[in-house]
């Protein structure tokens, strides 16, 4: 039988993508920041992770025939299929009810970015399977279902995004009882959608962790195909993360304690009796005696385990934060930068109820060899 589109009355192979609503031009980092926390506060609007692949809709026909649409399109004007590449996503979709369209990403999950999917979705289909059985050991694409336009028959392009959310959560509780046995439902992964302060704090996490950002959608509007209405949604990647100057005014100790899971292949110890220090594989040791206990690497070469970052206050230097997540180059010789300017970035800028500044999820961007430490001002930061 012959593939349609059609459930309850209308072809959903021929919708186009509904496009993400973004800010003016005119408006600054900063403004669009305080426009995407306004709108995240004010409790209209549900959100979650976005993932750096590319956007597919999955459509099960009344027929249940089924096709895996990207955005474009053939010569002959129709959305190109591209299902017969990940044949793995299968018994999930196998498993859906006849009239069900899902949208979703579809990406690689240690591997993200829009160009490593079409390196496979874009070739034949016996080199897509081929490549992603071969591919440096990134495994096959997964498929990232976010929202549903139409279930078991019926169409919801008139149900408010709030209850597609419900509906979603329905499908996934019943994929994780049928994952129990079916493995290939691993591949298949479900949003989690999160609101108001939950939902800065998911964005602020992801961005720290250097995620693409997350999506968020007015909670009572329904689907509108081909259409970017305003307001309605918003991509907030990490561009809105703020952009500061500071400086190196020391460093910090690094941590003991090795915590890792690799301790059979771990490499740094150290003699909690003697103070020795000693390098190669002492798990057995560790096991037995008790007194070698195993470090991090930082520690054992006496590197830094962070560094304090300063800016000028009232003509002396006052530190606003420290910086974790830095090369083992600036941790090692951490002496030669004190005194430098970086440009950082961080998800908010916030001053406690002493009135002492800080940053939240700093993180390195660049050096700044161009600027003084006169140049990284209290005052620049925050405004008084």
């Amino acid at each position: 039988m012959s593939f349609t589109g059609i459930i309850d009355g209308v072809n959903f192979s021929e919708l186009e993508a509904e496009k993400y609503w973004t800010p003016p031009k005119t408006k600054t980092p900063k403004e669009c920041k305080e426009m995407a926390k306004n709108f995240i506060f004010s409790g209209n609007y549900l959100g979650a992770v976005k993932k750096d692949g590319a956007y597919y809709r999955f459509i099960k026909d009344e027929n249940g025939e089924m096709h895996l649409q990207g955005r474009s399109r053939s010569v002959n004007g129709s959305f190109i299929d591209k299902i017969d590449h990940v044949p793995h996503l299968n018994p999930f979709f196998d498993w859906l009810p006849n009239g069900t369209c899902l949208l979703g990403e579809i990406y690689f999950p240690d591997w993200e970015g829009s160009h490593n999917v079409t390196t496979i979705m874009g070739c034949l289909t016996e080199k897509a399977i081929q490549r992603q059985n071969d591919i440096n050991g990134k495994g096959k694409l997964h498929y990232y279902v976010f929202d549903i336009w139409a279930y078991a028959g019926k169409s919801l392009l008139k149900t408010s995004f709030i209850q597609r959310v419900e509906c979603l959560k329905e499908i996934m509780e019943l994929k994780r009882k049928k994952a129990l046995v079916e493995t290939s439902f691993s591949y298949i992964e479900f949003a989690e959608y999160f609101s108001g302060k939950e939902l800065w704090e998911t964005l602020q996490t992801t961005l720290a962790n250097g995620g693409e950002g997350v999506v968020i959608t007015k909670f009572d509007s329904i689907p509108a195909p081909g259409k970017r209405t305003a307001r309605k949604t918003l991509k907030i990647k990490k561009e809105i993360a703020e952009t500061l100057d500071v400086f190196v005014m020391g460093a910090n100790p690094p941590t003991k304690e090795y915590s890792g899971k690799y301790l059979e292949e771990w490499k740094y110890w150290y003699n909690e009796k003697t103070g020795e220090k000693l390098e190669g594989v002492y798990f057995s040791e560790y096991m037995i005696r008790g007194t070698i206990v195993p470090v991090t690497k930082n520690f054992f070469y006496n590197w830094a385990g962070s560094l304090k970052l300063g800016v000028i206050k009232n003509g002396k230097p006052y530190q606003v934060g420290n910086l974790s997540g830095l090369t083992e180059e600036i941790l090692s010789g951490w002496t030669k930068y004190v005194g430098k300017v970086m440009e950082i970035t961080c998800m908010e800028v916030y001053q406690d109820e002493n009135g002492d500044g800080g940053f939240r999820h700093p993180k390195f961007v660049q050096w700044r060899n161009d600027l003084t430490t006169a140049d990284a001002t209290y005052e620049k930061i925050y405004g008084k």
